[in-house]
C-alpha cells in the first residue's frame, strides 16, 4: 500500500513535471504500442467482461459527462470501442448518434449482439487512420486506446477533419509515467477543456480529458 501511494505521488507530481517522471521512470521501452486485430481477437472474455463492472468505468462516465456539456445530445465516434464499454456510459445523455470503431472484428460483433436496439452503430477499423467521410462529430473519444494508435499528434491531426464546429476530442488513460508523455504531447497541440484525475477505490487512476485541435471552434 505504501508503494502504491508513493506511485501515485509521482503520477501527480509528474502530471505538469516532466522531470520528475523522467527521473523516476523505469527504463527499457516506451510502453504500449500498435497490435494487430489478432491481438485483440485473441483475449479471453473474461478480460472483456472485467471492463464492465462498475468500479471500472468512473473515468467513462466522466468522460460521457464532459463530452454531453460540451453538445446536448452529442454525435460521438468512439475509437477503439472494444464491445461497447463507453455506450453504457454515454447512453443516459441520450446521443444523437454514435459510431464505435475496433480493429478486432470479434469485439465488433460482441458489441453489435450485447448493445442491440439502442441506436448505436458498429463497425471495424483501423483506429489510427479510420475515414468518417462526409460525417461529422461533437466528440471522437479514445478510451484507454490513444497509446495504442501511433503517434498521438498525427492521430489528433487525423481525426480533427471530422469534428463539428466546436467538437472535441476525448481521451482516458491510466495514469503513469510513460503514459504522461502522450498528455504533455497531446495538451501542447491542443486547447484542453477539462481535465482530471479518476481514482478507483481498489486503487487504479485514470487521466480523464477533453480538448479542441487548435482553431476548429472557427470552422
Amino acid at each position: 500500500m505504501a508503494y502504491l501511494r508513493w506511485r501515485r505521488f509521482l503520477e501527480l507530481a509528474a502530471l505538469d513535471r516532466p522531470w520528475v517522471g523522467e527521473t523516476f521512470m523505469r527504463r527499457g521501452g516506451e510502453g504500449p504500442g500498435a497490435r494487430p486485430a489478432a491481438y485483440w481477437n485473441g483475449l479471453h472474455d473474461g478480460e472483456y467482461d472485467r471492463l464492465l463492472k462498475s468500479d471500472q468505468r468512473h473515468h467513462h462516465r466522466l468522460l460521457a459527462a464532459l463530452i454531453s456539456e460540451a453538445a446536448i445530445q452529442p454525435r460521438v465516434l468512439d475509437i477503439g470501442c472494444g464491445e461497447g464499454v463507453f455506450f453504457d456510459s454515454l447512453r443516459p445523455f441520450a446521443p444523437a448518434a454514435y459510431l464505435g470503431v475496433d480493429v478486432s472484428d470479434l469485439a465488433i460483433a460482441k458489441a453489435k449482439a450485447r448493445i442491440a436496439d439502442h441506436g448505436a452503430r458498429f463497425t471495424t477499423g483501423d483506429g489510427a487512420r479510420y475515414e468518417a467521410g462526409s460525417e461529422r462529430f461533437d466528440a471522437i473519444v479514445f478510451p484507454e486506446c490513444i497509446e495504442y494508435l501511433g503517434d498521438p499528434i498525427a492521430l489528433i491531426d487525423h481525426y480533427a477533419r471530422f469534428l463539428a464546429p466546436d467538437g472535441v476530442i476525448g481521451v482516458t488513460q491510466w495514469l503513469g509515467l510513460k503514459p504522461l508523455r502522450i498528455w504533455r504531447a497531446v495538451r501542447d497541440h491542443t486547447e484542453v477543456v477539462d481535465e482530471a484525475v479518476v481514482s478507483a477505490p481498489w486503487g487504479g487512476a485514470w487521466q480523464v480529458w477533453s480538448c479542441r485541435p487548435k482553431g476548429t471552434s472557427a470552422r
